[in-house]
């Protein structure tokens, strides 16, 4: 389809490479039958969230690597089987978290670590939108795990801890006020048909990261379906901040000093497809090289663990729960319901929502 498209805009070049590219591609239905017959080095997971878990462990038995599209599975619990499953392959795990090779944030994060604003203190970052109508499996809780923090959350969770610097670690998470995690808009038009659903569709939480010396790291973090409430993104230091814009099409990052000086980066318009080439680009690498990647199965358990850490705050009416404590609950529902633990978990969790 798409080399006839390229055809008809009047690029018979890019119609013959498109061609040539699928040459030699063979396609299986089965993941079982395509790990037996092909010598794989590397399998990239895109399937909906509650088949990431398996597939990935499927492979990684099969002695392949495997990159795997966020959030890394449907609850802590299951991310757990996958991260045994890493250590018992020896192979290489990629936490797909396409953002962190946006010129955007991969700038940002050159910039803290310049030490221009001084050491960071607070981040705000939301990745809001409408919400993906056009795909029922989203919206339901036995195939996706949750809602738009699952979803959109996550890339926002994994780049405030980018920020703030991965040799910290996720402790405290807070559903945040006024608006926690909610169902805000409850009725939509899903794949084509008003459809009921019970996972959020908006949600604001708040993430404490520390290192080992008790340096903290604040961050306020949205996830929506229901579009943006929260200011630009940016991240606060002690001797200033830097302020994510747009205008006219244009991504400008503002490096705000107190004594009222502006210095303005224009990274020009940044095509959405761009990250998603360097998140492929280096898992191919880290894999030619020997090398484990930088957002690997610890950053993968650890964000999907802050989301459920911040399910189980607004279940207990938005109070701050430490991971730990999420970690313990979590594991006290694996021992009593064993292989259903994770489906009694999510049902669990998703019953604090808030239905407003």
């Amino acid at each position: 389809d798409r080399a006839e498209r390229a055809e008809k805009d009047g690029r018979p070049d890019l119609a013959e490479r498109l061609r040539r590219d699928l040459e030699g591609i063979n396609l299986y239905k089965d993941l079982e039958e395509m790990l037996s017959k092909e010598n794989l080095d590397l399998i990239d997971v895109c399937t909906p969230t509650k088949f990431h878990g398996p597939v990935a462990i499927e492979a990684l038995r099969a002695g392949v690597n495997v990159m795997v599209e966020k959030p890394m599975a449907r609850t802590y619990l299951e991310c757990l089987d996958v991260i045994e499953a890493v250590k018992e392959s020896g192979k290489l795990y990629q936490h797909n978290e396409n953002w962190l090779y946006s010129p955007i944030w991969y700038t940002l994060k050159k910039i803290v670590e310049s030490g221009v604003i001084g050491e960071p203190q607070y981040v705000l970052v939301s990745q809001a939108h409408g919400g993906p109508e056009w795909a029922a499996w989203f919206w339901d809780l036995d195939i996706a795990g949750g809602g738009a923090l699952l979803d959109n959350g996550v890339h926002a969770i994994t780049i405030s801890w980018f920020l703030a610097g991965f040799e910290m670690e996720p402790k405290v998470v807070k559903a945040a006020e006024p608006q926690g995690i909610r169902v805000r808009m409850k009725t939509r038009i899903l794949q084509g048909m008003f459809r009921p659903f019970e996972v959020e569709d908006d949600a604001h939480i708040l993430i404490r990261y520390e290192d080992e010396e008790g340096r903290w790291v604040t961050a306020l973090v949205e996830g929506s379906w229901s579009n943006r409430d929260l200011m630009n993104d940016r991240v606060v230091g002690t001797d200033g901040e830097i302020e994510h814009v747009t205008k006219d099409g244009e991504s400008i990052l503002k490096i705000k000093k107190p004594e009222g000086t502006v210095r303005e980066i224009n990274l020009g318009r940044v095509p959405w497809t761009q990250s998603f080439i360097g998140e492929v680009r280096n898992m191919c690498n880290c894999v030619l090289n020997g090398v484990k990647p930088l957002c690997d199965e610890r950053v993968g358990a650890e964000t999907t663990a802050i989301v459920q850490t911040a399910y189980l705050s607004q279940k207990l009416g938005r109070k701050p729960v430490t991971l730990e404590e999420f970690k313990s609950y979590a594991e006290k529902i694996r021992e009593r319901e064993g292989e259903r633990a994770p489906e009694v978990l999510l049902k669990d969790l998703i019953s604090g929502v808030a239905r407003t």
